[in-house]
């Protein structure tokens, strides 16, 4: 997005965050940090463990994990590939093809988020088997890349939940990956699900999309948001080489130079809903750039979440040669207009060599939960792609020729609530950051902060042209030096937040006011004005 406009500084009661300098006016000795989320020790939380598993699969857009509103159960989908790697090898072609891969959906739950069950559904019976399977497989066809949505605007309870994903019907012939038929589910609890007999429509494309489909809900405009790949995003003509043999980590190297969309590239595009049924044709909004990437890589997919006015975005980037995933953030203000949060640094990779997820990081899901946003994430031993299409290729990697190789799990990983961005000021010199004027009706200041020894926080509270109100002046504020999500400021123990006393200029409008903070030693995540 370009430069914001006046409306922007309407905060009201919206956190304010420091992805950019939409809130700024000016600053002194701070600097902008990105702080990454910290994984946890019991690692894998869900991992293959049952008989009638085959290829668990946490790939970018191959389970869903949410919390239940009401029960504040965790609940997880986990794609299972009952997948024949030397049939495959052997014939070759889509590695979806029914012929080769029947894919189930298996649920877990969780009280706590930490320790999962994988409780028998009397749904799917495999050998004998009562399994925790609950969608796909063989009874209806090959369910993946689904994507869950706990619709906010559904009216109809047996409707709760909603589904896309990709459909491959059993014992149907060999469909292209690029090009899936698309369908929808609907589930009163996300667990038991109907197929729609209505299928989706994306513009002018119908019926098919590419693979990878993740749904979002914009709360301003009640709208739905997918993120998605455009069945036509590797097409572009290129000069054919008779020297280098297509496969399938990517297309082959893209000579066009300049160009930032790198017209073959895997690349996110998005399209929008009012009712869930009829989409728009998905549109670009963002891709590789050769200035700032490097020559082998691409977005695999992006996962949204609205943090209240703002949204961060995690992007998937696969690094094709050496052929794993991590996860990079953006930020955008409509959910629409992106921008990279420190491009090609990698904010979630993959574990050290040996670690449970040493080669892939991806397929975040976002949950507040007290003081901490859980971080809920797709990893695996083995390689995005050497695993299953290893034998066909002929590649000596361990993991294309034994099973034991791979082994895909959930991980976990912890970040302080709105906690990705802060500006900090160090133990040396006093940092100090003036608000742009914006307009609020609150009458309480919450700021979510961290100080370090002897650390502390001030701030000051101004009218529109940076004159301090009467007491309201940084040697009235109580000085913070503690570290908490939501501390209210007060001024000599009154936590108002006065408006300016003229309001000549704005006689039927709320006036604007600023804010002078006075930092050493300390982080400052965010802020808000709220009424009491």
């Amino acid at each position: 997005m370009g430069t914001l406009d006046a409306t922007s500084l309407v905060i009201e009661d919206q956190p304010q965050f420091f992805f950019d300098d939409g809130i700024v006016e000016s600053v002194q000795n701070l600097t902008r940090v990105i702080h990454r989320p910290e994984k946890s020790e019991a690692n894998p939380l869900i991992k293959k463990d049952r008989p009638w598993e085959h290829f668990v699969y946490f790939g970018t857009a191959d389970f869903a994990l949410w919390r239940d509103a009401d029960s504040g159960q965790f609940r997880c989908l986990y794609s299972d590939w009952k997948f024949d790697r030397a049939k495959h090898a052997a014939h070759g072609g889509s590695i979806m093809a029914w012929d080769y891969t029947q894919d189930t959906h298996l649920y877990a739950c969780s009280d706590d988020g930490l320790t999962w069950e994988k409780p028998a559904m009397g749904l799917i019976e495999v050998e004998g088997h009562d399994t925790n399977g609950v969608f796909g497989g063989a009874g209806y066809g090959s369910v993946w890349n689904m994507t869950v949505l706990d619709d906010p605007l559904e009216t109809d309870g047996g409707r709760r939940y909603k589904a896309m994903h990709s459909f491959i019907p059993a014992d149907s012939p060999p469909k292209a990956a690029n090009d899936q038929e698309i369908r929808l589910a609907y589930s009163p609890d996300g667990v038991h699900w109907t197929p729609a007999e209505e299928p989706p429509v994306f513009g002018n494309l119908k019926n098919r999309l590419s693979d990878v489909t993740i749904v979002a809900f914009d709360q301003a405009t009640q709208t739905y948001l997918l993120n998605t790949r455009h069945p036509w995003q590797g097409r572009a003509p290129r000069v054919p080489s008779t020297d280098v043999w297509e496969v399938s980590g990517g297309p082959r190297f893209d000579r066009m130079e300049g160009v930032a969309s790198r017209r073959n590239r895997r690349r996110i595009f998005q399209s929008e809903s009012r009712d869930f049924v009829n989409w728009s044709t998905p549109r670009l909004i963002i891709a590789p750039d050769p200035d700032l990437d490097n020559i082998d890589d691409s977005f695999y997919g992006m996962t949204q979440y609205d943090l209240g006015g703002q949204w961060i975005g995690f992007l998937y980037v696969f690094h094709m040669v050496e052929n794993y995933n991590d996860v990079q953030l953006v930020h955008s203000r409509d959910g629409r207009n992106w921008r990279r949060l420190a491009p090609g640094w990698s904010w979630l990779e993959p574990g050290p060599p040996g670690s449970w997820d040493q080669t892939q990081a991806y397929g975040v899901h976002a949950i507040p939960v007290g003081d901490e946003l859980r971080i809920y994430y797709g990893g695996s031993w083995c390689h995005h792609d050497w695993w299953y299409v290893g034998q066909y290729e002929g590649l000596q990697v361990p993991e294309a020729w034994d099973d034991d190789e791979v082994r895909y799990g959930l991980g976990l990983a912890n970040l302080r609530l709105d906690g990705f961005v802060s500006l900090r000021a160090n133990a040396v010199r006093e940092g100090m950051l003036d608000t742009q004027p914006f307009v609020a009706a609150g009458d309480r200041l919450i700021v979510n902060a961290a100080c370090g020894h002897d650390g502390y926080v001030k701030v000051a509270v101004t009218d529109e042209s940076g004159a301090a109100l009467p007491g309201r002046g940084w040697d009235d504020c109580d000085m913070f030096t503690g570290d908490a999500i939501r501390h209210q400021v007060s001024w000599r123990n009154d936590p108002s937040l006065p408006m300016p006393a003229d309001q000549e200029s704005l006689p039927s409008a709320t006036p604007y006011r600023k804010l002078k903070f006075l930092m050493r030693n300390a982080d400052l995540y965010s802020f808000r004005v709220v009424s009491a």
